[in-house]
């Protein structure tokens, strides 16, 4: 069992003016520090102030699709891990044993004493903690300012364990790191959310204060769009729950290899998808052709990988159709006074949007303009003739990968 070192002295238990930790906490000194640096922050800084701590744990939720929860703990010596916990329909048994079960249930604090042959170790935490040579285990709840509960646990190998000044600092030092950890927890739920729904460039843009109606930024770039073959008969002939999950696989194989190989899913509607995948720099265009043309065929891959049992009776595979252009797009706010929608317009994305309806009629699911095809990206085609699209007056000569 490692002991803290005489040198770390007593915890300094005068004001909390006088705390390392403390001021830490207060003064940020207009640096918006992340979660993960507060965690880090907070346990070397602690030990500074005499507290002989082996680790600090602190559990936030989380507001990504797949997660619930997440874990931020630093260790003395090994630095901060981070720990997802995913969301499931029904609580599981990690949870049940779990302290952030008894904390998200109203307690305020709890505390397992690890050091004694009899000592409760009724959670798996505590449980593996002791056979690290921990000795005691303080945990709190940590409450924000919209009323959701979070968990903050300190632990030690010291022998006997926190003394009761020890336990009082932790009580008394818990409104600033609930003021501190608020901050940032908030600004990230925000990116989260926001790049959940929005996308990473779009969050990009409304988080550095991009959000004035009608203005937009013109952007060169390789423009993605793919249809879901049938959807029309999967509404037709499927549960709502049903066609929402078949949404769900669709979206995933897609936008996955989308996301993948660098580009931003900019709008789903229904059983379209439209990214963009920029191109910063002219000598990068067929690198940037390249990896948008990769993607879709990734894409067409991961349709046609999915398990049959993923989809509901009656749909054996799915399948979509892509169309590649390259132009120029207006990236920016369009919407009413108070409804704004970030997104790209102009007429290289209504040519492309009309290309991909041609997967059926010409019998290959990727196609690419003229303009993609003249990149010098060192790919293969074929042309496939001229045609005419709605809305657009001159025919369009398109191409296929060869």
């Amino acid at each position: 069992m490692a002991d803290v070192s005489e040198s770390q002295g007593k915890l300094k238990l005068g004001a909390l003016a006088d705390s390392a930790t403390a001021h830490f906490l207060a003064d940020h000194r207009g640096e918006g520090l992340t979660i993960e640096a507060i965690v880090e922050g907070l346990g070397t800084r602690m030990i500074s102030d005499g507290l002989p701590l082996h680790r600090v744990a602190v559990n936030l939720s989380d507001y990504r699709p797949e997660v619930i929860g997440r874990a931020y703990a630093w260790t003395r010596g090994k630095g901060i891990e981070i720990t997802d916990r995913a969301y499931t329909p029904k609580r599981n048994e990690a949870y049940w044993e779990s302290p952030i079960r008894i904390i998200a249930e109203g307690a305020e604090g709890l505390r397992r004493r690890l050091e004694d042959p009899g000592a409760v170790v009724d959670f798996a935490i505590t449980r593996e903690l002791r056979a690290q040579g921990a000795t005691d285990y303080v945990a709190m709840a940590l409450v924000f300012s919209d009323t959701t509960r979070h968990f903050v646990s300190w632990t030690t190998d010291r022998h006997d364990g926190f003394t009761t000044e020890e336990v009082t600092f932790f009580d008394l030092i818990l409104p600033l790191m609930c003021m501190r950890l608020e901050l940032a927890h908030s600004r990230r739920i925000t990116e989260q959310l926001l790049t959940t729904y929005l996308g990473s460039d779009a969050t990009r843009r409304i988080m550095s204060g991009n959000i004035r109606r009608s203005l937009g930024e013109d952007i060169n770039s390789v423009i993605f769009y793919c249809d879901l073959r049938g959807f029309t008969r999967l509404t037709d002939t499927l549960q709502p729950s049903e066609v929402i999950g078949v949404l769900g696989e669709y979206y995933d194989a897609v936008g996955g290899a989308v996301r993948l190989h660098g580009g931003d899913v900019i709008k789903m509607i229904g059983d379209g998808m439209i990214a963009i995948f920029p191109i910063t720099d002219s000598m990068e265009a067929g690198r940037v052709a390249r990896e948008a043309l990769d993607a879709a065929r990734e894409a067409r891959l991961a349709l046609e990988s999915i398990p049959p049992e993923r989809l509901p009776d009656g749909v054996d595979r799915l399948a979509a159709g892509f169309a590649l252009h390259v132009g120029q797009v207006t990236f920016g706010n369009i919407g009413s006074r108070d409804r704004l929608d970030f997104t790209v317009i102009g007429p290289a994305v209504n040519e492309v949007s009309r290309i991909e309806p041609l997967t059926k009629v010409l019998g290959h699911s990727i196609l690419l303009t003229a303009a993609f095809a003249n990149l010098q990206s060192g790919i293969d085609v074929k042309s496939l003739g001229s045609h005419a699209l709605r809305g657009v007056r001159e025919p369009r000569e398109i191409f296929t990968p060869d």
